[in-house]
C-alpha cells in the first residue's frame, strides 16, 4: 500500500513501484437473489455476508486514470487503501448538468443503519424502495440494487472512523461481486462497465456513508483469480449519484443535546459511550484529532469526494421530537450564520412540486443551499486549540456543498400522549413558521426567496405541545426488531415519500453522470 500527499500530475510526487496502484480487494462474496424480483429490481436477500477472503491485489495503472482524464488523489492521515479517482472541480461543474451518452448498467442504492442498529434497521425503507421502483416508468434498462449494509452490525462503537473503513470495504466488495457474478451468469463482459451509487445514511450511518465515500475508489478492477481474458480486461467505472442522510448528526451531539447540558455532563456520557460516543460529544480539543471537524471542513480529504455526488439531501425532524439528534445538527444550521437557504415549499405560488408536497401533511419545508467552491476551499488554522467558532465554520461548509434539506413535522405520528401548552405561552410553531415565510414572500422582488441558517435555527427548535420526543425512530419507520416495527409504523409515509422522490432522482439524474 503506497500513500502520498498531493496529486500524481504534480511533479514532487515520488514515482511509485513499477508506477501501480495498489488496491487492497476481497475476493468474490456469494450473492443471493430472490426468485421472483420486481421487474427492474434487483431485491437482495439480508445478510449476504458469506465472503471469501483473498490476499490478492489488484493493480491499477496510472495511464489507465490519466487516459480517462482523471487526478488520484490519496487521503493523509487515514485508514490504507482510501484512494479515488476525481476530475478538476471545473471539469465536474461544467459536465454536471450534461446529458451524458456512457450507458449506466446499474444503479447500486446502499442503506445504511445507525448506532446499535443492525440491516433490519432499515427494512421499511427497503420495502419502500420496492414499491417505487414497481410503479416507476423510464429505467431506460438499468437495473437498480438496494443493499442493507451488514458489516457493521454490533460494531457500532468503536468510532466514525472504524465503521466508515468497514462500510466502504462492503460497498466495493459488494460490487465487485455482483459484477463478477453477472458476467458468470450472463456470459456477457463489456471492457468497462458504468454504475452508479447512492447512499440512504439513517442517524449514524449517514457520519458512516460520509467517511465510506472519502475511501471509495472509482474504477475497481475484477480480481486477479479470475482466470477468463475476457473478465481480466474488464473494469468496473463507479459515479457518484445521490447522497442521503435522515436525522444524522453532521455537527456531532456536543452543545446539540435536546436538553443543554454543561460541557462536563457531556464528557461524562461521552466516555460512558465509547470511542463512538467521544467522536459524536467531540472530546479532543486538538481540532487535527477531531473526526467530525475533520469531515466537515477538510476539503481534500472529506469534502471533495461528498460534492462529486449529483445530489445530497438531509431528512430533519422538526418542532423537537427528536431526542437524539436535535433539529440543528441533522440539520447543519448554525445561529451565528448567515448562509442563505432557498425556499422550494412553501413557494411564493402553487406550482406542480408544492401541490404533490401539500398532500404530504408532514413535510414542514424544503430548503435548499447553492454550492459554493470558495468556501469549501477556504483554508481554516486548525493548529490550535478548540475556539469557540467551530460549529458555525462546520455548517459553512457543509452549506457549501450544496444541499437539499427536507423538514419533517412527525408530532401527529409520535405514540403516546400530547399535551398541548397554552397559547399564551407558545404560539403554534407551524403558523410561526408559514408567518415568517409569508413575511418574506410579502418583502421578496424576485421569483425565489431564501431564509438564513440562523432564522431555520430559531424557527424549527420550537413546539406548541410537549410529548415523548420518538421522532428519530418514527420517521425512518424504524424496524430493527418487531417492537420498533410496531412502535414506529406511522412513520411510513415519511419513508414512501423519500423513495419515490430517491427512485425519480436516481435514474433521472443517472443520465447525467459526470467522468
Amino acid at each position: 500500500k503506497y500513500h502520498h500527499n498531493c496529486r500524481l500530475n504534480d511533479a514532487r510526487v515520488p514515482m511509485m513501484r513499477n508506477n501501480f496502484l495498489k488496491l487492497a480487494f476481497i475476493g468474490q462474496s456469494v450473492i443471493k437473489i430472490t426468485s421472483k424480483p420486481i421487474v427492474g429490481f434487483q431485491c437482495v436477500k439480508r445478510r449476504p455476508s458469506h465472503f471469501f477472503l483473498s490476499n490478492n491485489i489488484s493493480r491499477v495503472s496510472r495511464r489507465k486514470y490519466s487516459n480517462l482524464g482523471w487526478a488520484i488523489n490519496s487521503k493523509v492521515n487515514m485508514e490504507p487503501n482510501e484512494t479515488h479517482v476525481v476530475g478538476s472541480d471545473e471539469e465536474r461543474m461544467s459536465k454536471k448538468n450534461e446529458a451524458s451518452d456512457l450507458v449506466v448498467e446499474t444503479h447500486y442504492v446502499f442503506l445504511v443503519h445507525g448506532w446499535l442498529g443492525n440491516d433490519l434497521e432499515m427494512l421499511y425503507i427497503e420495502s419502500a424502495f420496492k414499491k417505487a421502483i414497481a410503479s416507476h416508468e423510464g429505467s431506460n434498462g438499468a437495473k437498480l440494487v438496494v443493499h442493507c449494509t451488514v458489516n457493521n452490525n454490533g460494531r457500532t462503537s468503536d468510532g466514525i472512523r472504524k465503521g466508515g473503513t468497514r462500510l466502504a470495504k462492503e460497498v466495493e466488495d459488494f460490487i465487485r461481486s455482483d459484477n463478477t457474478a453477472r458476467f458468470i451468469r450472463d456470459k456477457d463482459c463489456a471492457s468497462e462497465r458504468h454504475v452508479t451509487i447512492s447512499f440512504v445514511g439513517n442517524s449514524l450511518g449517514g457520519l458512516y456513508s460520509r467517511y465510506a465515500i472519502s475511501c471509495l475508489p472509482t474504477l475497481l478492477e475484477p480480481p486477479e483469480c479470475i482466470n477468463d481474458t475476457a473478465m481480466e480486461q474488464s473494469r468496473i467505472v463507479i459515479h457518484r449519484n445521490l447522497f442521503c442522510t435522515t436525522a444524522t448528526p453532521h455537527l456531532g451531539v456536543a452543545s446539540h443535546t435536546y436538553l443543554p447540558i454543561p460541557r462536563f455532563a457531556e464528557r461524562v456520557i461521552g466516555n460512558t459511550l465509547s470511542k463512538t460516543g467521544k467522536d459524536l460529544f467531540r472530546l479532543t480539543e486538538n481540532l487535527q484529532n477531531d473526526t467530525i471537524y475533520q469531515m466537515s471542513t477538510s476539503y481534500e480529504k472529506f469534502l471533495m469526494p461528498l460534492s462529486q455526488f449529483q445530489k445530497r439531501i438531509a431528512y430533519i425532524n422538526a418542532f423537537g421530537t427528536d431526542f437524539q439528534v436535535p433539529t440543528s445538527t441533522a440539520a447543519f444550521i448554525s445561529q451565528k450564520s448567515a448562509y442563505p437557504h432557498h425556499v422550494i415549499f412553501p413557494p411564493l405560488e402553487d406550482n406542480e412540486t408544492s401541490i404533490k408536497v401539500k398532500k404530504k401533511s408532514f413535510v414542514v419545508a424544503l430548503v435548499s443551499t447553492e454550492q459554493n467552491l470558495e468556501v469549501l476551499k477556504e483554508e481554516l488554522d486548525q493548529n490550535v486549540e478548540r475556539r469557540g467558532n467551530d460549529d458555525l465554520e462546520m455548517s459553512k461548509k457543509l452549506d457549501a456543498l450544496g444541499w437539499t434539506k427536507v423538514f419533517i413535522d412527525v408530532r401527529n405520528k409520535l405514540p403516546g400522549p400530547s399535551l398541548s401548552l397554552p397559547s399564551l405561552f407558545k404560539k403554534s410553531s407551524k403558523q410561526t413558521f408559514d408567518n415568517f415565510l409569508q413575511s418574506k414572500r410579502l418583502s421578496s422582488t424576485i421569483d425565489n426567496y431564501s431564509v438564513t441558517s440562523r432564522e431555520l435555527f430559531q424557527l424549527m427548535r420550537g413546539s406548541e405541545s410537549v410529548q415523548i420526543p420518538l421522532g428519530h425512530t418514527v420517521m425512518v419507520a424504524n424496524s430493527k426488531n418487531k417492537i420498533y416495527s410496531n412502535l414506529n409504523a406511522s412513520g411510513k409515509p415519511v419513508m414512501d415519500k423519500l423513495a419515490e422522490d430517491l427512485i425519480n432522482d436516481i435514474y433521472e439524474m443517472g443520465t447525467y453522470i459526470s467522468i
